[in-house]
């Protein structure tokens, strides 16, 4: 869903000083200086009238310590070394992980660190997790690790390689063991044993005639899908299935360009913006938000950790490096996830990036209506995106530029504007203008276009029923902002990482809207709850189909009657009758006269087709429940192209499949298996 009561109903949470923080200023505001700035026209003077106000400046900003302690991570090394002795290799690989996101990491001093990742890989190793020893192994090198031990963690790189088949690199491995153990400092008959032990293992390989390595096997989630069909000319996250078309009622949304059929994948998009809740910081990548097996720390703090030295050291070269110092100021805040996206967008890109863009956004940059290519990387794509700022209240600018300010302060405090402060805390340059108006440029736009990133947490292993879905933090997908909400969505939306796949969840005609849905259903909610929900956080008047013809909710549906549609054809092939038939289920009739068409429909084919996918059903949900995830997702959508050859929605049968087909599209995404806590 988009991000609607999590995360945007408010600016702040329940907690955090700036729920306070806005408190005090709409009391002390005057009705005047309300009314002075709902006079203004542009964010930038927004920014300027609210920033000189003395009240906005109230509470301190100040960079926060990075929580390293090397006497912490000493004693959890240890911990570490005892469990690793006793043979508990989970137990010492969690310690050890501890000890690495507390100790100092400076340039010129390193050599800890690199013994305890070096200690980490041996517990990866004994838990058979080779991938992950390797990608430890590859930082310890990377380190200062001392010479006189690299043998140790160099037969280590080989063995693991030998065990993922990878046997030419094995061989280079252990060539490189055995010249390092002349720097090892090993009595003589221990390192003339270990010398014996890897000639042993050279012999062994120099015998296979062809010696190479093996194809690895990449994980489910390392390459992501393809779009149905092909790449779009212009919208390059978009299959060409897609259209983007634009009117005065609806704004801009997204058509079928073909007959789109269930399952077809119609966008494949990379988040232009991405931002991990607090709350996850210790289980999932702050940069690509997969689920931590081996942690990497940042270099400064202990807030955050990463799932490889990849995520990392981009992170650390881009937004991290900005958010680091203020990091612990914003979560403490209670500024929700749309601010914290609203600051990353800056601090991901840097400031002379966005200098650079000034006078290309003040000229006007609105690609839909270009012809360029729409490229989610491409800032233009994001700016130009819906805000409502002509529907927005003198009080709504007011605490949305209110925490513009926050975000403003915090970038000043962690040097992102490469200059010294001025001397006065309320005067203003130009740059720094340009940048406050673009936060609350972030929080408006990102107010409408956020969605919920979200991952789908498992019991058991592929025990896909009982799953729930986690909400991991918030995401801006330009592309995918175009599309217009229904009741009875089109599309349903995974994630791998940061990146979301959007695939058809029902048949979608030429011509016919593709709509996604910002968050109630109608087979869930009912129409005056959707509409009161829509309108006021999405500022329109939902008038899609379960809206207009007010569908029932999926307990209310009419199990007495079926709903057929008209089979009357023209030349005998193609249909041109819309009528849907509404049929009793104990009518003795099986020939039904069309009131619209006046040709008679055979209800009998429908009534066997019933008969059969109620097996075929059966069959799909067992496939389910033994892991076949894929045969699963394939009979369904065989049982529902059926359904809706014969039936038109709503009723049970049609929503119980697609409901099943979402379940299976959701395991095909972030994913974890977390066990169920007892509670006593």
């Amino acid at each position: 869903m988009k991000l609607d009561s999590l995360a945007e109903k408010k600016l702040d949470t329940d907690c955090g000083f700036l729920k306070c923080h806005h408190s005090n200023l709409r009391n002390s505001i005057s009705d005047e200086k309300l009314q002075e700035l709902s006079t203004l026209q542009s964010d930038e003077k927004r920014f300027s009238f609210v920033y000189k106000l003395p009240v906005v400046h109230e509470y301190e900003v100040k960079a926060s310590s990075s929580g390293k302690n090397e006497t912490e991570a000493g004693q959890l090394k240890e911990e570490g070394n005892k469990a690793f002795q006793n043979g508990n290799y989970q137990s010492a690989m969690q310690s050890y992980t501890k000890s690495i996101m507390k100790i100092p990491w400076a340039k010129d001093s390193t050599r800890e660190l690199a013994i305890t990742v070096a200690n980490r890989s041996a517990t990866f190793y004994h838990l058979q997790k080779y991938q992950l020893a390797l990608q430890d192994i590859d930082l310890v090198f990377s380190l200062d690790y001392p010479p006189e031990l690299s043998y140790k963690v160099l037969d280590r790189k080989a063995r693991c390689l030998l065990a993922i088949k990878q046997l030419k690199d094995a061989l280079e491995a252990f060539r490189c063991t055995l010249t390092a153990l002349d720097l090892a400092k090993l009595p003589v008959e221990r390192k003339r044993k270990w010398e014996m032990d890897v000639q042993i293992m050279l012999t062994m390989l120099a015998k296979n005639k062809v010696l190479a390595n093996e194809p690895r096997t990449l994980p489910e989630d390392a390459t992501l899908p393809s779009v149905t069909w092909q790449q779009h000319s212009r919208y390059v996250s978009a299959s060409s299935a897609v259209k983007i078309e634009e009117n005065k009622d609806m704004g801009r949304f997204a058509v079928a360009g073909k007959e789109v059929k269930v399952g077809d994948t119609l966008v494949v998009e990379s988040a232009f913006v991405a931002v991990l809740l607090a709350e996850h910081a210790g289980t999932h990548c702050f940069h690509c938000f997969r689920r931590l097996e081996a942690a990497y720390p940042c270099n400064q703090c202990t807030r955050v950790a990463f799932c490889s030295v990849a995520c990392q050291s981009e992170a650390l070269a881009t937004h991290h490096a900005v958010e680091c110092p203020i990091l612990e100021t914003l979560w403490s805040s209670g500024a929700s996830i749309i601010c914290l996206m609203a600051l990353r967008i800056l601090s991901q890109r840097g400031l002379k990036y966005f200098l650079d863009m000034r006078d290309i956004l003040k000229k006007g940059c609105d690609v839909v209506n270009s012809s360029q290519k729409y490229h989610p990387t491409d800032y233009r794509t994001v700016y130009n995106l819906v805000g409502h700022s002509g529907m927005r209240t003198a009080l709504d600018f007011l605490l949305r530029t209110d925490t513009a300010i926050l975000l403003f302060r915090c970038l000043k405090v962690a040097g992102f504007f490469n200059m010294h402060p001025s001397e006065s805390e309320q005067e203003l340059m130009p740059d720094e203008v340009f940048v406050g108006a673009l936060l609350l440029h972030h929080l408006q736009l990102l107010q409408f276009n956020a969605h919920e990133i979200s991952e789908l947490q498992l019991e058991k292993p592929n025990k896909i029923d009982s799953a729930r879905s986690v909400f991991l933090g918030g995401g801006l997908f330009p592309t995918l902002a175009l599309f217009n909400h229904s009741c009875d969505p089109g599309i349903t939306r995974y994630f791998q990482g940061t990146t979301v796949i959007a695939r058809a969840i029902k048949n979608i005609h030429c011509g016919e809207m593709i709509a996604e849905n910002y968050g109630p259903i109608f087979t869930q909610t009912p129409r005056a709850e959707r509409q009161a929900t829509l309108k006021s956080q999405y500022k329109f008047d939902c008038l899609c189909v379960p809206c207009n013809e007010d569908w029932p909710m999926f307990n209310n549906m009419n199990q007495g009657i079926m709903r057929f549609r008209c089979t009357g054809t023209e030349d005998g092939k193609i249909r041109k009758c819309n009528n849907v038939i509404i049929v009793p289920t104990d009518t003795s009739d099986f020939m039904i006269r069309c009131a619209v068409c006046k040709e008679n429909t055979n209800i009998l084919r429908g009534l066997k087709v019933l008969q059969d996918t109620d097996a075929m059903f059966h069959k799909a949900t067992q496939l389910m429940d033994e892991g076949k995830v894929r045969q699963a997702l394939d009979k369904y959508t065989e049982i529902l192209g059926l359904l809706d050859s014969i039936l038109a929605p709503p009723f049970k049968d049609f929503h119980l499949c697609q409901q099943a087909i979402r379940h299976c599209m959701l395991s095909f995404g972030n994913k974890s298996v977390v066990s169920k806590k007892v509670t006593k």
